[in-house]
């Protein structure tokens, strides 16, 4: 080979080199960027929340992989949103202390005696040896969290006679017990959803929530996978609080209510719920007295199938969402597409004089924009 054709060949050999070098690098680079937020830098906005908290890598590696599993950007604003809620709703703790535990048992137990037969077998119950050696009714003054409750109850049910009684009555721990974990969510919705945690050491949904790895996964899962278009983070943590879409609920209230000058309780309720079951409510009867005065063809089996999608985005595609926003741009300008619920927080499980959806999303919100101004 001549000169000039090994120079030619070493030419293209290291032009290959440099192309497959510079190819490496900027895969790598595009891979760090989808990975999104690393653990040290999760971990930096955890102890801006918390700054004394122990163990914060732990929480940052379980945020990281939860957004992950679930499939939505690790990114600065998806992870402020779940510690800010974390931060609220437990402080960062596996399973928080709720001093209304005590009294949801007494209250369960007391419903449970309305029949004297049950009465007597409860009471002896009762005043039987646990496995710690006490009475379980001395037990019930120990009791700080949902978890002690649930290990209560099931030593409690464990007799052959106590067992079939309360669970006639209905009283499982299900039944008792129905938000956990450290970002409080619902059992329910654990059970229902569709992706599950990597890596939890546990099969069981109770025990999977009790976990850092658990809570955090369903509590982001809640807050983050579903679909709306709210232009404010206070509107996706009320929903949180009151459940999905019931901010874009009221904005659909509030325009009912502007419309008709009628007064609307705005609950983000559509439908009245009672022992799990839904029925047509008050925005129902005011939107069909309305559409009868404004002399408009419709029927009501259809605007009763349109209510039944109000937990759903797909409740903004119905006629009767969009007749409103209609009538209501016509005559005022605008749509309100969300607000927030005003909604009482009434519960055994915490005092507070005033508490609301309101103040629950405003108060997390602020959490939420300490987290964001932190610098990383």
């Amino acid at each position: 080979m001549n000169l000039p054709a090994m120079i030619r060949e070493t030419r293209i050999a290291l032009f290959t080199l440099c192309a497959l070098f510079f190819t490496f690098v900027l895969s790598g680079c595009s891979r760090n960027e989808n990975s999104g937020l690393a653990e040290e830098q999760i971990e930096k906005l955890i102890l801006v929340a918390d700054p004394g908290l122990d163990s914060p890598d732990i929480w940052a590696k379980a945020i990281k992989e939860s957004l992950q599993e679930i499939g939505v950007p690790v990114s600065k604003e998806n992870a402020c949103a779940v510690i800010a809620v974390i931060a609220q709703e437990s402080g960062f703790k596996t399973v928080p202390k709720t001093p209304g535990m005590k009294k949801i048992l007494h209250n369960r137990l007391k419903n449970a005696e309305s029949n004297p037969i049950v009465r007597f077998i409860i009471e002896s119950r009762l005043d039987q040896q646990a496995a710690n050696g006490k009475t379980f009714r001395e037990n019930i003054d120990s009791i700080e969290s949902e978890r002690d409750v649930e290990l209560w109850y099931n030593e409690f049910i464990a007799a052959d006679v106590t067992k079939p009684m309360l669970q006639v009555l209905n009283k499982d721990v299900d039944d008792l017990i129905t938000t956990i974990g450290s970002m409080q969510i619902s059992v329910k919705f654990a059970e229902h959803y569709s992706k599950k945690p990597e890596n939890t050491g546990h099969n069981d949904i109770r025990k999977i929530l009790y976990t850092c790895k658990g809570g955090v996964f369903y509590g982001a899962a809640y807050l983050l996978d579903y679909k709306n278009d709210y232009d404010d983070w206070k509107y996706v943590f009320a929903d949180y609080n009151a459940g999905h879409y019931a901010c874009r609920n009221v904005g659909f209230q509030n325009m009912l209510a502007n419309l008709t000058r009628k007064k609307i309780v705005p609950d983000g309720d559509l439908l009245s719920y009672k022992d799990g079951r839904a029925a047509l409510g008050s925005t129902y009867g005011i939107l069909i007295d309305y559409l009868k005065e404004m002399g408009m063809a419709f029927k009501e089996e259809e605007v009763r199938k349109d209510f039944r999608k109000e937990k759903s985005y797909d409740f903004e595609n119905t006629l009767s969402y969009k007749t409103i926003s209609a009538l209501h741009k016509s005559k005022f300008g605008n749509t309100i597409y969300a607000a927030l619920p005003d909604i009482p927080l009434k519960s055994d499980k915490f005092s507070g004089k005033n508490l609301s959806t309101k103040w629950f999303a405003q108060r997390v919100k602020s959490r939420f924009n300490q987290c964001m101004r932190t610098k990383l």
